[in-house]
């Protein structure tokens, strides 16, 4: 039910804020032979398309941090016990099952990510596009008017892309902690044991948009803050150098990542042992019980696989915009 009620939430926003008249190519005159202009739905399919494909490329580069990181956060601490570090977390990995242990669910997190990334960046990229063109029309262009647009538009992207990123994400960490041995086996035995609801633990889509979505708008509004604060600060209306846009994503994702850690331990706990909590309250008191540094286990991986995982991806992202022909500069 509440999926449906979310579905029929965003169909309205897109119905009244995008009239099909608006989806239709426009004809531009200028100094230049006359051409059609891509629609706004055509542009945000091949951003979203671009932006699934990037994703697919970063997650094979940086899969061994996200392993490590995933188990540091699934281990608990009794009795005093000393916390899995990053370096025990590895050599867990290793002695588990050699080198390759380390990529264990990278299968299952490119295939998933690649339509869970595409379908969040192409929402993002149509909500936020729309929404600036309703800031203009409403003649409001005021710097906290443009702020809540994009973090609308982050929530809205990420409330739609949420439910297609539980059954991947529960799988791979199922994986990355050693319960299955394969992907294959991991599905079946899910399925044989719950049906469809073991790829929805309890709580798995609402902690889910808990963690994701003030993750998205915190790197959304830092990214956006350091564009137009230090990246474009000097020649606004020049194209900015991939340096400067590459180093504006990697700190824009250490932000948002420090920040959502804490959510994101509640979320991994609970996606690889449903069975153990009574709900996201109860996994976040648990967790507490074992001191308030364990809401920020898995940190340190979690650094090293976002800060490099957002300038790669924008450097994969502008050579499949390339690839695709996308008209106009990237959205941000």
């Amino acid at each position: 039910m509440q999926c449906h009620i979310l579905l029929l939430v965003f169909i309205a926003f897109i119905t009244i804020s995008s009239p099909l008249a608006g989806a239709r190519p426009t004809m531009t005159t200028s100094s230049s032979p006359v051409k059609y202009n891509q629609s706004r739905l055509i542009s945000s399919l091949k951003n979203g398309l671009a932006s699934g494909m990037s994703a697919g490329c970063v997650k094979l580069c940086l899969a061994p941090f996200d392993t490590i990181k995933t188990l540091q956060q699934h281990s608990r601490t009794v009795d005093g016990s000393a916390a899995l570090t990053f370096a025990g977390a590895a050599r867990a990995l290793i002695k588990r099952g050699g080198i390759g242990e380390l990529y264990s669910g990278v299968a299952v997190t490119v295939l998933g990510s690649m339509p869970s990334v595409g379908l969040y960046f192409g929402v993002y990229h149509f909500c936020k596009k729309r929404g600036a063109e309703l800031i203009k029309e409403m003649e409001c262009p005021h710097p906290l008017m443009q702020t809540a647009n994009i973090a609308m538009a982050a929530a809205i992207g990420n409330t739609v892309a949420s439910f297609s990123r539980v059954p991947y994400e529960v799988v791979k960490q199922k994986l990355q902690t050693g319960l299955y041995s394969s992907t294959y086996t991991a599905i079946t035995s899910m399925y044989a044991d719950a049906g469809m609801l073991a790829f929805f633990p309890k709580g798995g889509v609402t902690i889910q948009m808990i963690r994701d979505i003030p993750y998205a708008v915190f790197t959304l509004l830092a990214y956006e803050f350091l564009q137009t604060n230090w990246a474009q600060k000097n020649n606004p209306t020049s194209e900015t150098p991939v340096w400067k846009n590459m180093v504006a994503g990697a700190a824009a994702g250490g932000f948002g990542s420090l920040l959502t850690n804490p959510m994101d331990v509640v979320k991994t706990r609970i996606q690889t042992d449903p069975t153990m909590y009574n709900g996201i309250i109860d996994c976040a008191f648990s967790t507490l019980s074992e001191g308030p540094s364990a809401f920020m286990r898995g940190s340190v991986p979690r650094l090293m696989h976002k800060i490099p995982a957002n300038g790669l991806f924008f450097v994969c992202y502008e050579m499949f915009r390339a690839i695709l022909g996308v008209e106009g500069p990237a959205p941000r």
